[in-house]
């Protein structure tokens, strides 16, 4: 199985002087001023690398703050590259699914590679990613300079680039002042957090620079495969991830068999660019969808940051939430901020019975553990009957759940079977918790998602109501309901109060939740849960 992400530790920022520095490892971002160089640069160009050479005579010899790249611009330039910088740790990640060419020789240079496929790829299909080992945004402006010389005595106008950079001070200090480095310029999707605090500024460039003489990491190969502009020749462009820029990725353009050379090609017509996204975006939703997450919750940080700096008073709105398919079929949405979704027929009649054949032997009352006396008791909030269903035993319903929910098996908490007889009920309250919670095996984390199916028809009672929104909804067999009672920031949404309805029929439901990290809890271990039955559903 593919290994996920694991645990990403999210580091938020705070700025300091002309450095921003992280909570737990340091970076040093500083900022400089530089003229163009007489090579003239190319921006946007769709995501295409270039080796530059800096000028050393054209840097200034101190750093200059970049005024016109506001701060909310330089925490999400800072907050990026620091969930970027981990995503390329292979103790924390390990994108086996964009693994699919390795470094074959070295060019006398040392800085670009001949690579070959490891694998039969098809055309839109990822062959790796490309590393950042630093990013920044460039302001292009305008300087007014008086030309003192000038018989005229005109004021001239001249353009000038000021850039915001960050990187790793403590590894790559060294390396970071060489001359040959790789810069891509990235464009970001207007739909993206990362553009409304950094694209949208009408003179900025996002863009991320490679390190030639730093140590390849499996997975993350792009910047170092040779290039030609011979259409005959070439196989493969980077490409941003949709979505989850400044994450790019090395995109075949054509089949490439097992062996073959990768050749980076140009850029092509905006027409086939688009159509490789839509193939990328519809291959690797999944994969897409949790980097995604990780890029969604660096800019957001970096508006909470700023926002509270400016006025502490004031409550900044919820939002981003958990990212699900939104593709997935009969997904529909039954109500907007807070969104609520429902699938119709999420599980089958046949699935739905299976479930209940095998829990119904195991059912047992919920219980809490009393804080006065330690005893475990009824839940008096929930007095439903339940019973644990081990993942194993359902792999097709994971596979819906997983695929449905953009997330990994261990972000899961257990499944749970839940039966309500005439009278019982599940008293309002809220799935979520008011920042990072210790609970079902999860460490410092909270719930993202909630996600309950109904296994049969209920024709009286047992309604799931949600009081502040005014929804009341019907159990029907099969389908599935969606929430989101904390967004990726750890905070939770009220708004979702909810309840089941005292049953006057029987209602039978499957639930879980996606939590933000991963199950780590060993107590909580899928292995150590009993198995309900040998059927595998």
């Amino acid at each position: 199985m593919m290994l996920e992400l694991l645990a990403i530790c999210f580091l938020f920022v705070v700025c300091h002087n002309d450095h921003v520095k992280f909570s737990v490892q340091a970076l040093a971002t500083p900022a400089r001023s530089r003229k163009k160089s007489q090579q003239k640069r190319k921006t946007g160009g769709g995501g295409f690398a270039k080796k530059i050479v800096v000028d050393q005579k054209q840097q200034a010899s101190h750093p200059i703050i970049n005024d016109e790249a506001d701060d909310m611009s330089k925490l999400a330039v800072s907050s990026l590259f620091s969930v970027c910088s981990h995503l390329q740790d292979p103790k924390l990640y390990q994108p086996r699914w964009a693994d699919a060419c390795k470094q074959s020789t070295t060019t006398e240079e040392g800085s670009i590679s001949l690579a070959t496929a490891t694998r039969d790829v098809h055309r839109g299909q990822v062959l790796t990613l490309f590393p950042i080992h630093a990013l920044g945004i460039r302001t292009e402006r305008q300087v007014i300079n008086s030309n003192m010389g000038s018989n005229k005595n005109e004021n001239q106008q001249r353009s000038d680039d000021t850039e915001f950079v960050a990187y790793n001070h403590d590894e790559d200090e060294k390396l970071f002042k060489q001359d040959d480095r790789i810069e891509l310029n990235i464009p970001l999707d207007e739909g993206q957090r990362a553009w409304s605090v950094i694209g949208k500024k009408k003179h900025n460039q996002l863009f991320s620079m490679v390190l030639p003489a730093k140590e390849v990491v499996p997975g993350w190969l792009g910047g170092r495969i040779l290039k030609s502009a011979d259409v005959e020749i070439s196989n493969c462009i980077t490409l941003p991830l949709p979505g989850a820029a400044p994450l790019c990725a090395i995109v075949a353009t054509r089949d490439i068999k097992e062996g073959d050379e990768v050749i980076q090609g140009v850029q092509p017509q905006p027409n086939v660019l688009e159509e490789l996204k839509g193939i990328v975006a519809k291959d690797y939703t999944r994969q897409i969808s949790m980097l995604r997450l990780q890029i969604e919750m660096a800019c957001e940080a970096a508006s909470t940051s700023v926002s509270e700096t400016k006025d502490n008073s004031s409550p900044e709105p919820l939002g981003p939430f958990h990212q699900i398919n939104q593709q997935f079929p009969g997904l529909k949405r039954i109500h907007q901020d807070p969104d609520i979704y429902a699938i119709e027929n999420f599980l089958t009649e046949n699935e739905c019975d299976g479930i209940i054949a095998k829990a119904a032997p195991h059912l047992q009352p919920c219980l809490v553990q009393n804080e006065r006396n330690g005893k475990e008791e009824q839940d008096p909030v929930r007095t439903s009957m339940n019973a644990n269903l081990p993942q194993v035993e359902v792999p097709t319903i994971m596979k819906k759940i997983t695929d449905m929910a953009c997330c990994n098996v261990k972000q899961l908490e257990i499944l749970q079977v839940l039966r309500y007889k005439e009278g019982q009920e599940f008293k309002p309250h809220t799935d979520g918790f008011s920042g990072p919670f210790t609970a079902c095996g999860f460490k410092q984390s909270t719930r993202l998602a909630t996600i309950f199916c109904y296994l049969n028809d209920v024709v009286q009672g047992g309604s799931t109501y949600f009081p502040e929104l005014e929804l009341d909804i019907q159990p029907r067999k099969g389908t599935a309901v969606i929430h989101f009672p904390a967004d990726v920031s750890l905070r939770e949404d009220t708004r979702t109060l909810h309840q089941g309805t005292p049953a006057i029929d029987d209602k039978w439901m499957l639930t879980t939740w996606v939590w933000k990290t991963e199950r780590i809890d060993d107590m909580f271990a899928e292995r150590k849960l009993p198995s309900l039955s040998r059927d595998i559903i």
